[in-house]
């Protein structure tokens, strides 16, 4: 048999390092650990983001219009006239009444000229009240210039006068004292001859010469006395001269206002009153004022036509109304006669926009308003607008009441439409295009 073979010896193992001490046993924990979600912060989170979504949302997709009240009245599509006062004035007499039938050429009113004021006459009487007054002023200042003048040409003449007298009397003096002079010359001379013969003293000569000396002294203060005075006489007719056109412009001034208020005056009494006739045949369908009633420049007085003619809506919208309206757009419709609030909103469509304007602004007497434009509505240029309603009549209490001509209404138009998201940033846009 043979021996199994002897195990291999096992290799000799190395010496072992120090083990280190055990660590203690962690202590048990007393409670559990939750790891379920929180449910309110979910939904919390989720509610806030789906605000987020819808606001954003909202503002990319809302839209948002802008709308502008202006005011109109029913006219109808066919005839109808509006007999506006063409100046500011008292309406004096109504010839018609409403529902009438006129022809053309009949007269429809007649208006005295300028509003009524506390003294009940109008201002065009007022007017001529005042220019009366200042006619008399100016007559009185004409007639003032003029007695000056006369005063002082007559002070003139006076002066003239006595000037002439005195140089009169100092041409006679100087030819009396020449005439001396001449004289005593002479008398030298004879003195000269004399002394050359020896018949006469030195002495005698020489008192002639002093005599002759005098006498032409005299004649010098003479002349030198009428140059002065001429002297001052210039200088007082110049004076004279220029008081003279001073005052002669003032009176030419004068006359010159005088003839204007004269001719303001008759242009005034000429067009105190006007009569206004119907242009064209139809029934007088609406008239807005009475007598006595002030109306000013531009205001219904009344208003001719065909009544059985399709409604017409006519406005006069101010510039900041016409700016993005065009023909074709929906408006909305609310009629005083009919509260929207009762009867509800109506609408219509614009069929018409002037493309000049049809009233100038006023720029004075006038407070401010607000809105899109800063400046007030009626110092606006206004545009009319055409609008033709959808139904010609309203439901009111369960019957179809056709709208009256010459009925006014409120008209909203849309002026500005325009996404949320743009006019959000709007102010950011701003900002940057500085």
């Amino acid at each position: 048999m043979s021996a199994a073979p002897l195990p291999a010896a096992a290799p000799e193992e190395e010496p072992a390092e120090a083990a280190p001490p055990p660590r203690p046993a962690a202590p048990l924990l007393a409670e559990t650990i939750d790891l379920r979600q929180n449910r309110t912060t979910l939904f919390a989170t989720l509610l806030v983001g789906a605000t987020v979504c819808a606001t954003l949302g909202g503002l990319w997709f809302g839209r948002f219009a802008q709308t502008e009240s202006v005011r109109g009245v029913v006219a109808a599509t066919g005839g109808f006239v509006r007999l506006d006062a063409p100046r500011a004035g008292v309406v004096s007499r109504l010839a018609v009444t409403q529902g009438d039938r006129v022809a053309a050429g009949s007269p429809v009113y007649a208006l005295r000229l300028g509003a009524a004021t506390a003294g009940g006459e109008s201002v065009a009487e007022a007017e001529i009240r005042n220019l009366l007054q200042t006619r008399r002023t100016q007559e009185a200042e004409a007639a003032a210039a003029e007695a000056f003048i006369a005063q002082a040409t007559r002070q003139q003449k006076a002066i003239e006068s006595d000037q002439s007298r005195f140089y009169a009397g100092l041409d006679a003096q100087s030819r009396q004292v020449a005439a001396a002079a001449d004289k005593s010359r002479a008398i030298v001379r004879r003195v000269s001859a004399y002394v050359k013969e020896g018949y006469a003293t030195r002495d005698v000569l020489e008192a002639r010469e002093r005599t002759t000396y005098d006498y032409e002294r005299q004649l010098a203060e003479i002349e030198l006395r009428r140059l002065e005075y001429q002297r001052q006489d210039t200088e007082r007719r110049r004076a004279y001269e220029t008081l003279v056109a001073t005052k002669q412009s003032q009176k030419a001034a004068a006359r010159s206002q005088i003839e204007s208020i004269d001719s303001r005056i008759a242009a005034l009494r000429t067009e105190s009153a006007l009569e206004i006739q119907a242009p064209s045949a139809g029934t007088v369908l609406a008239l807005g004022a009475k007598v006595g009633d002030s109306v000013r420049s531009g205001q219904l007085v009344a208003a001719i036509g065909d009544p059985a003619a399709a409604p017409l809506i006519v406005v006069e919208a101010p510039s900041r109304a016409v700016g993005l309206a065009k023909v074709g757009q929906r408006v909305i419709l609310k009629y005083d006669a009919f509260p929207y609030k009762t009867f509800g909103i109506h609408h219509g469509t614009i069929t018409y926009i002037s493309e000049a304007a049809v009233r100038a602004p006023v720029t004075e007497g006038l407070p401010p308003e607000a809105g899109l434009d800063p400046r007030p509505v009626p110092m606006q240029s206004a545009y009319r607008i055409d609008i033709r309603p959808d139904r010609a009549d309203v439901d009111a209490y369960g019957e179809k009441v056709p709208l009256k001509i010459g009925a006014t209404l409120s008209v909203d138009i849309v002026v500005e439409r325009r996404r949320l998201i743009d006019w959000a940033t709007d102010p950011i846009r701003a900002l940057r295009g500085r």
